[in-house]
């Protein structure tokens, strides 16, 4: 059984904490991958260089990173310095782990026009490079983990034209979980969980089935609803929203911990 690991990029995340979890159970015989975001990193080195980051929301309320030519190289950097700095704390650990910083894993197609929000304003983004997902290298993920490695994948796509784009972990994650028919995948951030009131953390919503995620979505707010849609396009049996700031956060969130979202089953399989 693969387990799929999304360990958020968002400042305030206990990095440390989680791979020091993640280490004890892969060492204990577990199949991991682990896929990681970046945008904090992407932000100290854009304000670093002077290059302020520019976010853009669609309609439909979710968010993205404006993703131009010099911003991407940005986030490519950030990502690559995330990605070491995990995979040598894995390797501290005792894990045999591999970094895949670059596009050789995840696939997509570039949006070369988006619509978006300006001070209120619908305006259409023709020089962004991020990336609609279209698929991920399951068999190379698969010789790695057949060979006792732990891949950590960094959220860079490979473009129909050989451009690398910029592409949401958390889409990215549930890709994978999809391409290796992952029974769990567990996103660790910042948060608790799904919360009726993003203001009080006592309002987490434990549990709901996959069937529910309409009536569950209108508490989604910013990144929550891209790990919401995450939830739809894993793939998987269990899903789990989960906090990264506690002592063995992996452990909590599988024992019961954060919000988990259980997908319908029909004849004994997972309804993919």
């Amino acid at each position: 059984m693969t387990i799929i690991l999304k360990l958020g990029g968002g400042a305030g995340n206990d990095h440390s904490a989680a791979l020091t979890n993640l280490a004890a159970r892969i060492r204990q015989g577990e199949r991991w991958v682990l896929v990681h975001g970046a945008s904090d990193a992407a932000n100290t080195l854009a304000e670093q260089v002077g290059y302020p980051v520019q976010t853009l929301v669609t309609p439909g309320g979710h968010t993205s990173r404006y993703t131009d030519a010099r911003t991407l190289d940005l986030y490519c950097m950030a990502a690559a310095s995330v990605n070491q700095h995990m995979t040598a704390h894995l390797i501290q650990l005792g894990v045999r782990a591999v970094g895949l910083a670059g596009p050789n894993v995840i696939r997509a197609t570039r949006k070369t026009a988006i619509r978006a929000l300006r001070n209120g304003r619908p305006i259409i983004v023709r020089d962004d490079y991020t990336g609609t997902i279209t698929g991920a290298d399951a068999d190379l993920l698969a010789a790695l983990l057949d060979s006792g490695m732990t891949p950590v994948v960094a959220p860079v796509a490979l473009g129909e034209q050989g451009e690398r784009l910029n592409v949401d972990g958390d889409l990215a994650a549930a890709t994978i979980a999809r391409a290796l028919h992952a029974d769990t995948m567990l996103i660790l951030s910042n948060v608790p969980g799904l919360l009726r009131d993003v203001q009080n953390p006592a309002s987490l919503i434990p549990s709901f089935n996959l069937n529910e995620l309409e009536r569950y979505e209108t508490y989604a707010s910013g990144r929550m609803k891209k790990k919401l849609l995450a939830a739809e396009r894993a793939g998987v049996a269990r899903f789990i929203l989960a906090d990264s700031r506690q002592p063995s956060p992996i452990d909590a969130a599988l024992a019961g911990a954060g919000t988990h979202i259980q997908a319908g089953v029909a004849n004994g399989h997972v309804a993919r």
